[in-house]
């Protein structure tokens, strides 16, 4: 299963580097457990170039497998916890996960739920709900506008949206710019399937043709080193500043923060941490 994991974070990021990154180990040790796997299975699972590991058709198939297998081994650890009495609340953040980090949060979640254990998913730019949809988790926070069916979503508050382009980008020199200022050949794309509201918000141009993006890492590293043209939240302009890139107001509605979780009656549990949430937050 470890194995697995790690085929699944190289396959995710499409580069053994930021894979290792992800996992917080070596480069070296994860290529051999990866070659060790290919071994084991006896075929080819990525072609590799200078420009990173692309899966092969049997690669593909495994990641589709992988995710499922590791998806039920997490159900099954949830099922013993709470059979144990444990209680779990899983929490999705897509982006930076500063709001899920808070202390204030934790203080006043922990005031009348300190028994419970409160474990985080980092999303990626695939799923804005972080795998709320899919059961993966009780609670998401993301942004903004979420379209999905079978969701009850809480704005948290309201961000202002944010160009991000190289500094030397012509349009860094502008005081606020529209969606209409984009160029489409610049423009990130994000990945297909994700919520069409969503995506038609946050990727700057409808018919993008730039680079491919899965994460908030991945859409800066694409606008210094390759000049593309990416949106993004307040949060991100303010907290991420990075050295050659120039954040630009963006005349479009405020970007949300938004607390989701599945349509119904939330247990007490959830209930409890979208009010220290909100809370904490002065929504």
């Amino acid at each position: 299963m470890r194995r697995l994991e790690y085929f699944v974070a190289v396959a995710e990021e499409g580069n053994v580097g930021r894979a290792a990154r992800r996992l917080h180990m070596s480069q070296p040790p994860l290529s051999q457990r990866i070659r060790e796997l290919e071994a084991e299975l006896g075929c080819t699972l990525f072609d590799r170039s200078p420009r990173g590991m692309r899966l092969t058709r049997p690669g593909l198939v495994l990641l589709a497998e992988a995710r499922a297998l590791l998806n039920s081994l997490d159900l099954a650890r949830e099922r013993v916890r709470q059979a144990a009495g444990v209680q779990v609340l899983k929490v999705g953040v897509l982006g930076p996960g500063e709001a899920a980090l808070s202390a204030k949060v934790a203080r006043i979640f922990g005031r009348t739920h300190g028994d419970v254990a409160v474990r985080l998913r980092q999303g990626d730019l695939s799923d804005p709900t972080v795998g709320l949809a899919a059961g993966q988790v009780d609670v998401a926070i993301t942004f903004g506008p979420l379209g999905q069916a079978g969701l009850d979503l809480r704005t948290v508050r309201e961000e202002q949206c944010f160009a991000a382009l190289r500094a030397t980008d012509p349009l860094a020199a502008r005081t606020v710019l529209s969606r209409a200022d984009f160029r489409q050949e610049a423009s990130i794309r994000l990945p297909s399937g994700p919520d069409a509201a969503w995506t038609g918000y946050w990727q700057p141009a409808a018919a993008a043709a730039g680079p491919l993006v899965r994460s908030v890492d991945e859409c800066l590293h694409a606008v210094l080193w390759e000049g593309a043209q990416a949106l993004v939240p307040e949060q991100v302009a303010t907290g991420h500043p990075v050295p050659g890139i120039t954040y630009v107001p963006a005349d479009l509605p405020p970007a949300q923060l938004v607390l989701a979780s599945r349509r119904g009656p939330p247990s007490g549990t959830v209930s409890a941490y979208l009010d220290a949430f909100c809370a904490a937050f002065g929504s």
